[in-house]
């Protein structure tokens, strides 16, 4: 199976231009650096919760966290 993480356009997530990349915490997906600032959004507020999200890395689903 072809790896396309470095050839594709867009984020998996949105519709944003991949300018900058990274695979996401949660799903492997090739996301947006905007779609990865949310990932850490959501990472912050489960240590904050007192939820480990090292326990949730590569789970297959994006945490439906509260974020204020």
């Amino acid at each position: 199976m072809e790896d396309k993480f470095f050839t594709k356009k867009t984020c998996d997530r949105c519709p944003n231009k991949l300018d900058a990349r990274t695979m996401s915490w949660f799903t492997g997906d090739t996301i947006c650096m905007d779609c990865s600032d949310k990932e850490v959004k959501i990472k912050n507020k489960m240590r904050e919760s007192g939820i480990n999200p090292n326990d949730y890395e590569g789970c297959g689903y994006v945490p439906t966290i509260k974020i204020a």
